[in-house]
């Protein structure tokens, strides 16, 4: 439910807005989640995603790690579902779910993508999903930098198209992580669209070049500076 007190995601206005649902992005994103878990050693066998969209996250991992036996996605969106459950297979299963609230199975790891920031109360949230799984996959969209401070409009831009409620610098992603009862194993920034993809013009090639400059100089300043990054976050309860 958003804060205006309409639910976007199941009404289809999500949708709408958003008719892709980020699926471009979606083979990046596990390769990332694929990564992560590589360099730490983490095999699970039951993987759930929790505000899984379309779906094709876990398709994704699905495919790059046979060590996972199964995996389920939950979305609360109708509209989202019924896409999602025309790549479900036996491996894969697709469920029209408030997970929190209605599942009781416990998994070995749970991935949290690009989710927490669309959550009117992200820490009861994280409250009653900390004791559902071993392991727990967060990336965190992290807005607040020094150019959105500076300019306001692109957080109100993130507001009205994608339904982002909640802004997180890299301090805040970790403090209200370990305040909920996390502990986090490893972390790192993932790149923004315009770092990501071949610039299509001068402009992008600078800005690109600019970016990449800073980064390389100090990761933590850059995320500041520019921002446009996320935070990946391999983390386990403290029970």
């Amino acid at each position: 439910m958003n804060i205006k007190g309409k639910n976007i995601y199941t009404s289809g206005e999500y949708l709408e807005k958003n008719p892709t649902w980020g699926i471009e992005d979606s083979y990046w994103k596990a390769g990332e989640i694929n990564r992560i878990l590589k360099r730490n050693n983490v095999v699970p066998s039951s993987v759930a995603e929790v505000g899984c969209g379309f779906g094709q996250i876990i398709v994704s991992l699905s495919k790059m790690n046979d060590q996972i036996l199964n995996l389920d996605g939950f979305d609360i969106s109708p509209q989202a579902i019924r896409v999602a459950q025309r790549s479900g297979s036996d491996k894969i299963k697709f469920y029209q779910s408030n997970f929190a609230e209605e599942n009781n199975a416990v998994y070995d790891l749970i991935l949290i993508i690009d989710v927490l920031e669309h959550l009117n109360d992200y820490i009861d949230f994280l409250n009653k999903i900390r004791n559902k799984a071993k392991y727990f996959i967060f990336h965190i969209p992290l807005d607040l930098s020094c150019r959105t401070l500076l300019k306001p409009h692109v957080i109100l831009q993130q507001r009205n198209d994608v339904g982002h409620l909640h802004y997180f610098s890299k301090e805040h992603a970790e403090w209200i992580l370990k305040d909920t009862g996390f502990q986090i194993t490893d972390w790192f920034y993932t790149f923004a669209e315009v770092d990501r993809n071949t610039p299509s013009n001068i402009k992008e090639w600078v800005k690109k070049l600019l970016r990449r400059f800073s980064y390389f100089v100090s990761k933590n300043l850059s995320t500041k500076l520019w921002g446009g990054y996320s935070i990946m976050i391999l983390a386990t309860n403290d029970d």
